[in-house]
This record gives structure tokens, sequence and C-alpha cells, in this order.
């Protein structure tokens, strides 16, 4: 019976043991971190932490700025601060210039068409029975991050990128993702490219046939705050926002009623259940793939996109960006518990970023006697065309005009025998009076001046020999070009390139960070963290001073 008794303790004693080593496992901070989560807001301005900061709640923004490192003065480096462009610079560490999205989209000169920043027709779309087109990352002209360091772990590393936009789920992704994941709002399902697997995973079409988008659209969305306190957060009357459809503006929003009158479930990607959607998406990934649980780091990226539908069609004053913004606080704090309880403080790697911000709607700020204005791009072109005409002679002189770039009929011009670089100083010569322009600088003296500082430098680094325009032009602060929105982005002033960034979790210290950083360092400091290879076109510097001495 001594025996017996003693056999038990001991078996019981290497229970004890074995669970007390479990948890520790959580508590000790790894060599390096088993698992990394990029979470990117789109359209987030760095004001908005300071802004909102008294209504978040303690376990979402407030935990990871209180409990990590805030580097308050981040920035983007160039000037066409689009969608795309932000994320391929997050994930490469370069500027748009040398990783190749320039832009959303840009004019092929070859093919005489516009090309998506991510189309590739070579592939297709796996999760819907829809007969579509598919994309990759095939015009990126980097590796990212993440791609290097499932290379140097000989595939074993697992990467997943997440994200309502496909844009963002593709980009962050990167060439090597297990599955770069986006929502289609034609069939609510979440799907992804054949160009990464040939059938989604079990897990994911458990989430699809859980239809939870049909769930979503039957609510009513209503502030988190008493609505008839909205005007302390909104300068409302609704002169200043377009809303959803154009047509509603004021809460409460009965998605019911909406629904009728927009198609299939585009409505998910302009309110706060689509962040819940993605939340969940993200937590299923963490459970069912088993992230962070050996020894090679793995990869989630949660971007998050909302809030670029929500902020250009209401504007960063409304009640709705601020609301929008407390319910996404609640998202990112269940998001973190789920990853502390599955994997561990100490054994993840979180930052938190924007892909750009946003300006104010400017019948905004002309109210509140700011300097702003609309550019009329569709007329000043038109007026161009004119001009040309009248000096070279009848012929299409202009092949088009997209994101603040002209692009020109360059074989025309040969055949005419007009001087490139003359031809283009007689456009800027004539465009740079326009109301609303302060800069245009043409290809010829992008690829024959370095620009050292200021607004052309920016320009610059947006500036692709291959993508970008003929001639690219910036406007002045507070102006933006004539298009179907409230307001936008697409500048290099402060308000389209301050953005939050903050890292949390794996020895990052307790610290507020006040120099100044481009968005370009994560990379290479991520790189510098895993010990693996950095992206080849990396310009950015390590942050060094945000860890605890490895």
């Amino acid at each position: 019976m001594k025996n017996i008794f003693f056999i038990l303790l001991l078996f019981i004693s290497i229970i004890s043991i074995s669970q007390n080593n479990s948890d520790n496992s959580l508590l000790i901070p790894s060599s390096k971190p088993k698992l990394v989560v990029g979470i990117v807001v789109e359209q987030m301005r760095q004001d908005y932490l300071d802004k909102f900061w008294d209504k978040f709640s303690d376990k979402g923004f407030k935990k990871l700025v209180i409990n990590g490192t805030n580097c308050k003065n981040a920035f983007l480096n160039y000037s066409l601060t689009q969608t795309s462009p932000g994320y391929a610079t997050i994930i490469t560490g370069a500027e748009p210039a040398a990783h190749g999205i320039v832009t959303d989209y840009w004019f092929n000169h070859l093919t005489g068409k516009k090309e998506i920043s991510i189309e590739d027709n070579a592939q297709e779309i796996i999760g819907t029975k829809k007969d579509k087109s598919g994309f990759s990352p095939k015009n990126l002209l980097s590796t990212t991050f993440s791609d290097e360091t499932k290379i140097f772990y000989a595939n074993k590393s697992k990467v997943f990128s997440l994200s309502l936009s496909k844009y963002a789920a593709i980009l962050s992704g990167g060439f090597a993702a297990d599955a770069a994941v986006w929502f289609d709002n034609v069939s609510g399902n979440w799907v992804t490219s054949s160009y990464y697997t040939k059938k989604l995973p079990k897990w994911i079409e458990d989430q699809n046939d859980k239809k939870m988008p049909e769930e979503y659209l039957t609510r009513i969305w209503t502030p988190t705050f008493p609505i008839q306190d909205i005007k302390k957060f909104d300068y409302d009357t609704n002169i200043y926002k377009i809303g959803i459809d154009g047509v509603y503006k004021t809460f409460p929003y009965n998605y019911s009623e909406m629904k009728k009158f927009i198609i299939n479930y585009e409505l998910l990607e302009m309110i706060p259940e689509g962040n819940t959607h993605l939340t969940d998406l993200a937590v299923a990934a963490l459970y069912n793939e088993n992230l962070g649980k050996d020894d090679f780091t793995d990869f989630l990226f949660v971007n998050y996109s909302v809030s670029e539908n929500i902020g250009r069609l209401f504007g960063p004053q409304s009640a709705e960006v601020l609301d929008l913004y407390l319910r996404l606080d609640q998202n990112i704090a269940h998001l973190i518990e789920v990853i502390e309880e599955v994997v561990g403080k100490n054994n993840v790697l979180i930052y938190l970023t924007s892909n750009h911000g946003i300006s104010e709607i400017p019948q905004f700020s002309m109210d509140n006697k700011l300097p702003t204005g609309i550019y009329k791009q569709h007329y000043i072109v038109a007026l161009l065309k004119s001009y040309l005409k009248s000096i070279y002679g009848e012929g299409e002189w202009i092949l088009d005009y997209n994101n603040s770039q002209l692009y020109l009929n360059k074989t025309l011009i040969e055949d005419s025998g007009i001087a490139l670089g003359a031809f283009q100083e007689k456009i800027i010569s004539f465009i740079i009076n326009s109301n609303g322009i302060t800069n245009a600088i043409s290809s010829t003296q992008f690829q024959n001046m370095i620009f050292m500082s200021g607004m052309p430098q920016k320009m610059q680094n947006s500036y692709n020999q291959k993508r970008s325009g003929d001639i690219m032009i910036s406007l002045k602060p507070g102006w933006i070009e004539d298009l179907p929105f409230a307001t936008n982005h697409n500048s290099g002033y402060s308000y389209d390139t301050h953005v939050p960034l903050i890292w949390y979790g794996w020895k990052i210290k307790k610290q507020t960070i006040y120099t100044k950083i481009n968005i370009t360092d994560i990379a290479p400091t991520i790189s510098n963290i895993l010990n693996t290879p950095p992206p080849p076109l990396t310009t950015g510097k390590i942050l060094e001073e945000i860890t605890i001495s490895k």
C-alpha cells in the first residue's frame, strides 16, 4: 500500500510539474517570437489615438499603447498615399518607387489599359462559384519579411493574411503565404486565389457555412454613446457627409432596409460588423492552424478595411468614424485576449499601424476658414488637350489621367519629332498655374535628378519608371481631386502620412518614442528580431530601441 501511495504521489507531482511548465511557456519569453501578428487599420490617422483615447476601453488600443512601444511620429515618406502602396511599403520596407506598387492601378503603355495592382488573369478565385479572373502579388517587385522568413525556415513557417479587402490580403500575404483570404461581396464568402491554394482550408469553409453576413445584415447600427450626445463629437448636420449610398447619413442605420438598395453583400464592407466578421476569422485561424506552437515563427496579418469606406463617406470628424473606432477597439481587445490565451504575450510580437490617413472634408475646412479646395482634374485635362492641339495639331497627345498623373502618347510625340522633355515642360508650364496645384514634375526630371527633401522627394519616392505617369502633380494642402467621396487621401501631407505605429508583446519595452520614424522601418526591424534576411529592397532602419536586449 505504501508503494502504491508513493507512486500515486509521484504521478500527481509529475502532472503538476508538467502543467506548470506548460503555463510558464506562455509567461517566459522565447528566444524569438513564435508568432508575429501585423494589424493594419486602413485610414487610421495618428491623432485618432489621442482624440478617442478617453472613450477607448482598457483592453484594446490603450492596452497596446500603455504596455508597448508607441512610436508617435511614424510617417509614410511618399506622395501617392493610396491603399495598395501602403500595404506594400509596410511589408517590404521599401518605398513605392522600388517595390513597384505605386498606386492602386496604373495605365499600361503596352496594353493601353488600366492595370490593377494585384491583377493576375492567370489565376482564379477559390471559394465562390462565380466565374472571375484572379489576383496575385505578381506585380510586387520585392519579397516581404514573411517571405524571407519562410524561405529561411525551409517553408516550415505558416503565413496567413486576412482582410475584407483583396488588396490588403494579397499584398500583406506576399508571395509565400499559405493563404491570402478576403471577402467576396457577391457570394458573401471568404475566398482566396489559386495562386496560393487550389482549395480553401476546411476551417474557412466552416466559417462560410455559418452564413454570418446574413445575420449581420439584419442588425441596426446605433452609436455606443447616447444619440443625443452626437453633437458633442460630430460637427454634424449632414451637409458634409455623402453617407452610405448617398442617402443614409444619420443614426440609426437599419441594415435590413439599406440592403434593399445596396447589392449583394457590399454593405458589410461599410459597417462595423465587417470588422467583427474579420476578427472572428482571425480567431479561427489561430485555433485551427495552431499558429505560434512550434519553433518556426508564424505570421498572421489582420487588415481592417471598413474604416477606409466609412472615412471616405462620412469624414474624420463624424460620429460614424468615432463609433466605428470604439467598436473596432472591442474587436482588437478580443483578438489580443485570444492571442495571449493561445500563444502567450511573451511569445507573440504584435505591431499595429495604418496604410495612410485621410484629409478633412473640403467644405468642412472651408467653413472653418482653413485653406482647401476641390481640384477639377477632368476640366483641367480637357483644357490641356485643347491647348496641346492648338500648338502641335490634332492628335491624342494625352492617353490617360489617373492618380494625379498624366500619361502621354510618347509614340505620337516621337513621330512628330518633338523632344519629350520639351513637350513635358510645355505641359508643366500650362498646368502649374491651375488653381490647386503646388508641384508638377516630369518623368525626365525624376530620371535625371535626385530630390533630397520636401514634397519633390516624396513624389520621387512614388515614381517608378515602368509604371508611373509622364507627369506627376501634387495639390496644395487641404485640396483633393473631384471624386465621388466626401473626402479622400492621396497626398504627401501629414494628415495622409502620419499614422500610428505600436509594438507590443515579446520583449517590447513600455515606452513612447518621439523620434521621427519611416514606415519602411517595420520590415527590417522584424527581420532583425527574427534573425532572418530582410527583404532585398528595404531602405528602412532597424528600430533597436523598441526591445530589451535579445
